[in-house]
């Protein structure tokens, strides 16, 4: 019995890891020339042990020449990453196929990835200033000021402005060994509108220790957006290139600078080592600087003329928009959260928040958005809101369609985008209302007989005044008893009503120090008003809770700090967070000191 217990542990234990495994593929660039190599990464996540290696489809675009395996363990949950370095064939337009993985008997696949190769540079004849000391023979005579024609390099004009740009650059520049150039997608962008800076180090002999400074940068927000590596042939010599790339987003309209980035890197040999103790390390190593042009923006402002209502920022081209609640049937009084999750391009943490249209029936909890970059994308984003929608009563609601507006940079013109409806079926609550019910638990309606009192009769005829009988007739001294009892009673009853209260706030004081959720904190809160004010939090609304308090005599500060308490309360209830004794312990000893302050103003 407990191997059969085992095994099937262990199977369920299989099955559930391989349920984890997930497989992407991505490579670090879709546009390059043909001189240029492309980099595929395969990840694996969640398998471990004797894995075997991806296989890859058909590529007869591609020489792969160069293989790479990665490994990382963290909690316990394991990432393989392979890189697989290209070199294209073909110009053109050429497809990976899926890249299937096997892994405990089952396979996984990764979506198909298409990329463009272009020609590489086409010489065209220029006049430029020999880099040698080639000079021409006139009458016999060196004349050393004549130019002689040399081929210059242009980039394939098919290519993408952003490459394009940085390979003529680099072209231009291949008669020095290490340089550095960068690049702009877009010089005139508008707010807000998402552009990529490309940063390449490039080098044909060997260095060392390069730190890298990244460029300044004014009017504009930058984020980093990832690095690759490629080759590039410059007058016969094949170079090689380091890139860093951002995503950059103007603020205001007018001027926006980019500074140079610099490296600083040493060539030769390393210091200290043999040959250079030999030979004198400073004569073979020496340190060099490669700064890159800083580059103007001129950002372009986005026109007021038809910026609709729900344009909250978003600058670009290929956004979507989808809403979905977490279930569409509900009681009165339990709370749907609804989601909104909004798809684009650039960084979506600048825009505003997306404002929840007003349902009537409902009590709108709105909850911070969450901004973060899609998975496997260094170029697309999602914002989501979450919202909590409280039902007041059954029926049938619909949630109505949300908009949202963008600015469309290709045809400088608005755009908007729309949720599909929600429909949400409410039901009569099948809970009781909060509040303390002191006939809980006892029949009928709370009262209990504490005893009874025997009449007997008899039958025998009554006998003669007593003493108290003649006292009886005195009547001035029976008011004077009377008034006396009377006034007896009075007192009485207020020392009733005082100890009533106290025990009230007694009460509700220790409750609120034994505390540990804010559902404990709001009980203690709404047994305190109906032990003590006969207010009944559960069939009351805040604003005619509030009233009851000032017509108590509750100042309006008073009232307000109540009511402040109460709305975090209420949203503790129903969209509560993860629990928190010490924010528990925080909220109790906030309500203690209203409850105290209640207390002393309704004595």
């Amino acid at each position: 019995m407990r191997k059969t217990i085992l095994c099937l542990l262990f199977l369920c234990f299989t099955v559930y890891a391989a349920g984890q495994v997930s497989v992407t593929a991505e490579v670090n660039k879709t546009s390059l020339a043909l001189d240029d190599e492309l980099t595929l990464s395969v990840e694996v996540k969640g398998a471990s042990g004797n894995m075997l290696m991806p296989e890859l489809p058909s590529l007869p675009a591609f020489n792969v020449y160069s293989r790479e395996v990665q490994q990382s363990s963290i909690n316990g949950k394991t990432t393989t990453l392979f890189r697989y370095i290209m070199l294209p064939r073909f110009v053109g337009k050429a497809t990976i196929g899926a890249i299937r993985f096997t892994h405990n008997g089952k396979t996984y696949k990764t979506d198909p990835i298409t990329v463009t190769v272009y020609r590489n540079a086409q010489g065209v004849q220029n006049t430029r200033s020999a880099s040698t000391t080639a000079k021409t023979v006139s009458n016999g005579n060196y004349d050393s000021a004549a130019a002689v024609k040399k081929t210059v390099e242009k980039a394939d004009p098919n290519l993408p402005p952003l490459e394009r740009n940085l390979a003529n650059q680099a072209y231009k520049r291949g008669d020095e060994n290490f340089f550095l150039v960068a690049a702009v997608s877009n010089e005139k962008p508008y707010v807000n509108q998402p552009i990529t800076l490309a940063v390449r180090f490039y080098y044909n002999r060997s260095f060392y220790d390069a730190p890298y400074q990244k460029p300044t940068v004014s009017n504009i927000f930058m984020e980093d957006a990832g690095s690759s590596e490629g080759t590039q042939s410059i007058g016969g010599v094949l170079y090689r290139y380091t890139e860093q790339r951002y995503q950059l987003t103007a603020a205001s309209a007018g001027k926006a600078t980019i500074g140079p980035a610099t490296v600083r890197y040493m060539t030769g040999s390393i210091p200290l080592s043999p040959l250079d103790r030999l030979f004198g390390g400073s004569l073979v190593s020496a340190e060099e600087t490669a700064q890159s042009a800083p580059i103007t923006l001129n950002v372009r402002a986005l026109p007021n003329e038809g910026r609709p209502k729900t344009f909250y920022g978003a600058v670009g081209t290929g956004y979507t928009i989808s809403a979905e609640a977490d279930h569409t049937q509900a009681e009165a009084g339990e709370a749907i959260t609804l989601t909104v999750t909004v798809k684009g391009p650039g960084n979506l943490k600048a825009t505003s928040d997306l404002e929840t249209p007003v349902l009537d029936g409902f009590k709108i909890y709105p909850t911070q958005a969450t901004s973060e970059n899609a998975a496997g994308s260094k170029n697309q984003s999602y914002k989501i809101f979450k919202t909590v929608l409280v039902p007041s009563a059954s029926g049938i609601y619909t949630v109505p369609s949300i908009k949202w507006s963008y600015f469309d940079p290709v045809s400088a013109s608005y755009k908007t985008i729309h949720t599909d409806p929600i429909t949400l079926t409410v039901s009569p609550s099948t809970k009781t209302e909060s509040g303390f019910d002191f006939g809980a638990g006892k029949p009928g309606n709370g009262f209990q007989t504490l005893g009874r009192d025997i009449a007997y009769l008899k039958t025998s005829y009554a006998p003669g005044l007593s003493t108290l009988a003649k006292l009886s007739g005195w009547e001035t001294l029976n008011w004077i008893m009377l008034c006396w009892l009377g006034i007896s009673v009075f007192f009485a009853s207020i020392g009733r009503k005082s100890l009533a209260q106290k025990k009230a706030y007694t009460k509700a004081r220790g409750r609120l120090k034994k505390a540990q959720s804010d559902e404990a904190v709001a009980e203690a809160v709404s047994g305190y008003l109906q032990q003590k004010l006969k207010i009944s939090t559960g069939s009351l609304p805040l604003r005619a809770i509030v009233e009851s308090l000032q017509k108590r005599g509750v100042t309006p500060a008073a009232a307000e700090s109540f009511s402040l308490l109460w709305q975090r309360l209420d949203t503790a209830r129903f969209a509560p967070g993860a629990p928190d004794a010490q924010n528990a312990k925080e909220l109790a000893q906030q309500a203690l000191d209203i409850l105290k302050l209640l207390e002393e103003e309704t004595k």
